[in-house]
């Protein structure tokens, strides 16, 4: 069953059925090409992987947002070259692929992930996994969804000692000053165990809709995290630097992201560990 038939009857915004649009499109041609010889390049280091389809992705996905709102203003993974915005514009946050190096080595793991914030604050998002035709949606005061199904984490694991934690480590020189390998240790140690996907925006449904009990990362930016912080607000959690202060939507970030409980658990054990 497509989201389409499982979403028709409601009434959704027009912001909201664009952005679904859009993921499960994008999603769609990840799919068709994920078995051909993808053309492959580097970033700024050669664990920063970047493809065709991810660019191609993009340019779509740009093209139908101007077409609806031709004075909307646009942040993509792949075309951002720093712009600042106003506290008026509307900013649509694009991850063409999110989770490149798993599209490029395992052929799954990795989604397409897009959010409208409006002063800073998120509208609506979705991310949209094509291996498993998942897509997780969310409208800013009428909750979470996956497929048709509302997502709540009231209820969820309370304690670390209970959790099974997300994460990704860039083993890095900023992580290793920060004290951020004690921080992983302590949770890994406490916890159930802690996972790393490689997806980012992934993951964070994942916390949204119970599968990972919360979601830690030194580093994220803004296409990863815009989507996915929404869903899990929208479903009842939290969302905020390891520090346990607000993120701006807008910039890089550390995130720590889960129920409240669990999350005030963790801010607790960060802040007595990081040098943040």
């Amino acid at each position: 069953m497509s989201y389409y038939d499982l979403n028709k009857t409601g009434q959704t915004s027009q912001f909201l059925q664009v952005l679904k649009d859009c993921v499960a499109e994008a999603g769609n041609t990840g799919l068709l090409h994920i078995e051909k010889q993808i053309e492959v390049d580097c970033k700024a280091s050669h664990k920063e992987l970047v493809t065709l389809v991810d660019r191609q992705n993009e340019q779509f996905i740009v093209n139908r947002i101007k077409e609806a709102f031709p004075h909307h203003k646009v942040m993509g993974e792949e075309s951002y070259t720093g712009e600042t915005f106003q506290s008026d514009d509307y900013v649509w946050i694009i991850d063409p692929i999110d989770g490149t190096t798993n599209y490029v080595h395992q052929k799954q793991c990795f989604a397409v992930s897009v959010a409208l914030y409006h002063q800073g604050e998120g509208i609506c998002g979705a991310v949209y996994n094509p291996s498993a035709k998942e897509l997780f949606w969310v409208e800013r005061g009428a909750g979470a969804y996956l497929n048709g199904h509302r997502l709540f984490l009231d209820g969820q694991q309370s304690r670390l000692a209970d959790s099974l934690i997300a994460t990704y480590i860039y083993y890095n020189d900023d992580e290793k000053y920060a004290g951020f390998d004690q921080f992983v240790d302590r949770i890994a140690r406490t916890s159930r165990g802690v996972r790393m996907i490689g997806c980012g925006s992934l993951e964070l449904a994942y916390v949204a809709c119970g599968r990972f009990s919360a979601y830690f990362s030194f580093v994220q930016k803004p296409w990863d995290f815009a989507a996915g912080k929404l869903l899990i607000e929208e479903a009842g959690g939290i969302v905020t630097g390891l520090n346990g202060k607000p993120v701006d939507a807008y910039k890089s970030a550390s995130i720590l992201a889960g129920p409240k409980s669990l999350h005030e658990e963790m801010t607790a054990i960060s802040n007595a560990i990081l040098a943040m």
